[in-house]
């Protein structure tokens, strides 16, 4: 937690402590009661990936097992895909329950989150992009990140380059000079971009690198890949759910053709390539249309969001609430109590 204004922080910091100790994790349900947390990447802090990754992404393995030590003092632990099957079939609830998933499909989600699992035989989620899964593609926020880096270190005079000015003309604090963009400034320019669609960004990106003559296919593959996604589903306690084709934001301006794909192929895939069934969807970047939430109803049991807040019986099951965690506020037990309270 930045402490730039003592002020705000001491105020920030009572209220925490507030919420820690009489919340809703420490008080009796009166009807049974969901907590989603969302996680994203589980690095350690020396491992070279999290240079090209945003700090809300990403949370290390020692405050992961801690998280989950201390969530498991307030909610039972349960499967995303078991939580929505008892509340539709009338089945009782635990009082509180709390279920764990992962966006995107990371391959430290197999080589860190995994085993912590694993020993404290909590069940979770991964969403799986399908297209991307065993592949060297990357996300454009990773390239992007990428790029800047490659520009920032070895030529750096590309900045001034009419090829990049979608990324240099927008608001940001970062300098676009010769050292590349921190965590944070990497951050703002991820979401400058959001400005333009997916596949305009990639496009952008695409011819940015063919100018500097850039293969981004050089590095280790980013996502998990098939095999390590069977073995965690033969254990028993990971569940796999879509998170589309190739996490296209399902948003206006997105042709019907494109959702189809995205939310019907995806599922699809992936029940081909692990002979599970995929029960659950997750809306990259959180967006959605009527159209598409619609398609997900037809074809999921549930679907998350990234809205924050605690779910219940009366909530609907394809617009489930999330919490979001990242290594700031999660290493920190009162701030991590806080955060799963329900009150901020």
């Amino acid at each position: 937690m930045a402490k730039s204004n003592p002020f705000k922080y001491a105020i920030k910091r009572s209220a925490h402590h507030i919420a820690a100790k009489f919340g809703g994790h420490t008080r009796p349900s009166k009807e049974p009661r969901l907590l989603v947390l969302m996680y994203h990447r589980i690095l350690p802090n020396n491992d070279a990936r999290t240079r090209f990754e945003e700090p809300g992404m990403i949370v290390t393995p020692t405050t992961f097992k801690q998280n989950l030590e201390i969530t498991s003092n307030y909610f039972r632990f349960v499967g995303l895909s078991e939580w929505l099957e008892r509340k539709s079939s009338g089945l009782p609830l635990p009082p509180k329950s709390c279920a764990i998933t992962f966006d995107d499909g990371w391959t430290d989600n197999y080589e860190y989150a995994y085993p912590i699992l694993q020993e404290l035989n909590i069940p979770a989620t991964i969403f799986l992009v399908s297209d991307m899964v065993g592949t060297n593609d990357l996300f454009w926020p990773e390239r992007l990140a990428r790029t800047a880096y490659e520009i920032a270190i070895n030529t750096p005079s590309y900045w001034l380059n009419s090829n990049i000015s979608w990324l240099t003309e927008a608001q940001s604090t970062y300098k676009f000079n010769e050292t590349p963009p921190t965590q944070e400034e990497l951050s703002q320019l991820v979401a400058n971009t959001k400005r333009f669609t997916d596949h305009k960004i990639h496009s952008l990106i695409d011819k940015v690198q063919l100018d500097l003559e850039l293969d981004e296919h050089q590095f280790k593959p980013s996502l998990l890949n098939w095999e390590q996604v069977s073995e965690m589903l033969n254990s028993g306690l990971i569940e796999v759910g879509s998170h589309t084709c190739h996490h296209t934001r399902l948003n206006s301006r997105t042709p019907k053709q494109t959702l189809v794909k995205e939310i019907v192929a995806s599922k699809e895939e992936i029940e081909k390539n692990t002979e599970h069934p995929v029960k659950s969807f997750c809306f990259p970047n959180g967006d959605y249309t009527e159209e598409a939430l619609s398609m997900v109803r037809t074809h999921y049991a549930g679907a998350v969001t990234t809205k924050n807040g605690w779910n219940s019986t009366s909530s609907d099951n394809h617009l489930l609430q999330r919490t979001g965690i990242h290594e700031d506020i999660a290493k920190d037990k009162t701030a991590f109590l806080a955060r799963i309270s329900g009150w901020f």
